[in-house]
């Protein structure tokens, strides 16, 4: 009775503690997408557990990089940004939308090796306004 009382305790610890480090991303209908795996050093999964883009500092700025190299846009205040200064997802709480229950995610492909980055370009104004790319889409285009 003891042995299964502390499996299950140190079961949940390890539940709460890998969610801990994801942050889920949802799209403009509040519907969760992708998430940042912070213990995979902020490899970027869809929910379908293939890793396609990464964040990564540029001097003040958080960028968001495809594995294949390629320039995607910017994280910040728990908003990605596509190119042009548009939401293309968010955070749960970093806007004002209602988000749906998270489905269960995919277990995890095998993140590949980062590639040498893009020039970053200079960050536009931030608009209010989401992307007509999808948080899909826009994550897809860093697919390797």
């Amino acid at each position: 009775m003891n042995k299964t009382f502390n499996f299950l305790i140190l079961l949940l610890f390890v539940a709460f503690t890998v969610n801990a480090q994801e942050t889920t991303l949802y799209d403009s209908q509040g519907n969760a997408r992708a998430y940042i795996d912070y213990d995979e050093d902020a490899t970027i999964y869809l929910w379908n557990g293939k890793p396609v883009a990464f964040l990564e500092n540029d001097g003040n700025d958080m960028c968001v990089f495809g594995f294949n190299g390629n320039f995607l846009g910017w994280y910040e205040d728990g908003i990605m940004r596509d190119d042009g200064g548009n939401a293309v997802g968010a955070r749960k709480g970093a806007t004002n939308m209602m988000t749906n229950i998270e489905p269960m995610k995919s277990m995890q492909e095998m993140s590949p090796m980062r590639p040498m980055t893009s020039i970053t370009p200079i960050k536009p104004l931030f608009t209010n306004s989401w992307s007509s790319e999808s948080l899909t889409e826009f994550l897809y285009s860093g697919k390797n």
